[in-house]
């Protein structure tokens, strides 16, 4: 992917408090499960994770603020937020995590919601399945229950749009309320929605009267995410991937591609594997000898069947350039 010089920069900052978030945060209990996957100060965690909601479970020095309180004036804020993209076993849930300016006042909540609404995702593998002119009107957490208001476009979001399938409509409405969840960081509640202020029966088709819980982990999210690094950034030497996942043993495999050509490979295993969680991974990848350029850089989990059993491996993507 050709990427702007606006986007390469967006990237970069991104980048950046990916990694300052992982050398100042110390590892600790993950609380309700699966935290470390939503925050990138956490890719290092030892303790299980299903790529939780709750950014401020992890332990640190100082208490982090809650998802809902706006930053200090000025403090730029990084917020995880789910796209739809294309799995083994259909549409899933990935994650990637979006630097936003101060400037806005928008606290973590707010913040996921309205990107995860608004904008189009830096990986072009996944996509905003929302209506041109989906908006974020307003988002609250009263400490049980999220309330996602939600501003239409052009198109009445009660029904699911002919264009839609019907799993895309629920992965659509799960992906709003796992970024909720994210964003308030208060583990797993329940998310009520609002269209322009007032309760309505279907989202896109799906119930929506009362308040709604994430469906389960493992058959939501994509068993494969990479953390770090973003779409895009700039790597030489030797650079350290992140993520979360669960595969066969704990097993993944990487790969840096040219093309379609595989120029250096390796393996890792993540920190568990089963039960209903995500758990997550680091490996070492060094591009040393590589010449400067576009590549790919692609982690699946291990296939011990060789693709003669189930659906396939979990796979992700990252654009890497390397310097």
């Amino acid at each position: 992917m050709t990427l702007s010089p606006h986007a390469r920069h967006r990237r970069a900052l991104v980048a950046l408090a990916v990694s300052s978030l992982l050398v100042l945060t110390a590892c600790g209990d993950e609380g309700s499960g699966d935290s470390a996957g939503d925050d990138p100060s956490r890719a290092e965690s030892s303790a299980p994770i299903e790529e939780s909601p709750s950014p401020a479970t992890e332990s640190s020095s100082a208490p982090e603020p809650s998802g809902t309180e706006a930053p200090a004036p000025g403090k730029d804020i990084t917020v995880p937020v789910y796209y739809l993209g294309d799995d083994p076993r259909g549409t899933r849930l990935f994650r990637e995590f979006h630097l936003l300016s101060g400037g806005d006042g928008l606290d973590m909540l707010t913040g996921a919601l309205g990107e995860a609404l608004s904008t189009q995702p830096e990986d072009p593998d996944y996509r905003n399945p929302w209506p041109d002119g989906t908006a974020l009107g307003n988002a609250t957490y009263d400490g049980d229950v999220i309330t996602v208001d939600l501003s239409p476009g052009g198109t009445a979001l009660r029904k699911r749009p002919a264009s839609m399938t019907k799993a895309d409509a629920a992965m659509s409405v799960e992906q709003l309320i796992y970024t909720a969840q994210a964003g308030a960081g208060e583990g797993r509640k329940p998310v009520q929605f609002l269209v322009d202020g007032s309760h309505t029966d279907t989202l896109l088709g799906v119930p929506a009267a009362e308040p709604l819980s994430n469906a389960k982990v493992l058959d939501t999210l994509s068993l494969m995410s990479i953390t770090s690094p973003a779409e895009g950034k700039q790597v030489s030497g030797k650079f350290t991937a992140t993520g979360a996942n669960n595969g066969f043993e704990a097993n993944l495999v990487w790969s840096v591609l040219d093309g379609d050509k595989v120029v250096k490979e390796g393996f890792g295993t993540a920190d568990g594997w089963m039960g209903n969680r995500l758990f997550p991974w680091k490996v070492e990848v060094d591009v040393s000898g590589l010449a400067p350029g576009d590549y790919t850089f692609r982690v699946s989990n291990d296939d011990p069947s060789g693709g003669a059993e189930g659906s396939g491996p979990a796979v992700d993507t990252r654009t890497i350039v390397v310097k």
